[in-house]
């Protein structure tokens, strides 16, 4: 029970990956099935509880050839980050959507992905400063949502699975992609890099010797951008990833 109160994660949410579930209820059945001896309700045999935690392994299906290769990529760059001598990187993999040959490797430092969530213990203390990554939120408005609320009641009615069976490397479905990834643009930092591109282009063209006009104009888009992202980011739905 005491897994319960584990200091929260970065968001305040719990330690789900430390509490033991398994152990938990059957701590409570075995509490529930002492009460009824007690009371004279139960009269079998004691009650004993052999617990095993099968996680991921329960929730999921047998890996696609996606996914096979996706882990095997994100594997090979995890090396070159060691070897390179590098430590607080997260492999990362883009162009997912093409094939194999066409996806993009790099490795992104985990500061970046991470901002400062100021909290105070007492009204009036000084805040303390605690980093914390952005949570991913469920995007509600999202192609992803809206074709699950659609399909809600016949995923729910029907077999559409999208296991491809047994023979997982060929064969109809073997290359099936995640439904989010097919519907939605996940290519989040290939979009930091086309964000990068722009903000290059505004750094060509402001420069020392550009007309007032151009410099106004500049300064008065990018005042606008800046506040509309401070508030954004400072926000509890604002700065997740997609």
């Amino acid at each position: 029970m005491s897994q319960l109160l584990l200091n929260p994660e970065s968001d305040d949410s719990a330690q789900l990956s430390q509490i033991e579930t398994e152990k938990l209820l059957a701590h409570l059945v075995e509490t529930e099935m002492n009460k009824r001896q007690k009371e004279g309700t139960y009269k079998g045999k004691k009650f004993n509880a052999i617990c095993h935690f099968f996680g991921y392994q329960a929730r999921g299906s047998l890996p696609s050839k996606f996914d096979c290769d996706y882990a095997y990529v994100l594997g090979h760059i995890a090396y070159h980050i060691l070897a390179a001598g590098l430590n607080g990187y997260m492999a990362t993999v883009t162009n997912l959507k093409n094939p194999l040959n066409k996806w993009r490797c790099g490795a992104a430092p985990i500061t970046s992905m991470m901002t400062v969530k100021r909290w105070s213990q007492h009204p009036g203390a000084t805040s303390l400063g605690r980093p914390a990554i952005h949570p991913a939120t469920v995007d509600l408005k999202g192609k992803a949502y809206e074709l699950l609320r659609q399909n809600a009641t016949k995923f729910l009615l029907d077999d559409l699975y999208r296991n491809p069976g047994p023979v997982q490397f060929e064969g109809p479905g073997a290359d099936a992609k995640a439904v989010t990834l097919c519907v939605e643009d996940q290519d989040y930092m290939g979009r930091i890099k086309k964000l990068q591109v722009y903000l290059d282009k505004v750094r060509t063209i402001v420069k020392p010797g550009c007309s007032q006009d151009v410099l106004k104009a500049a300064l008065s888009v990018m005042a606008s951008v800046t506040e509309v992202l401070s508030v954004m980011s400072s926000s509890p739905s604002g700065g997740h990833t997609s």
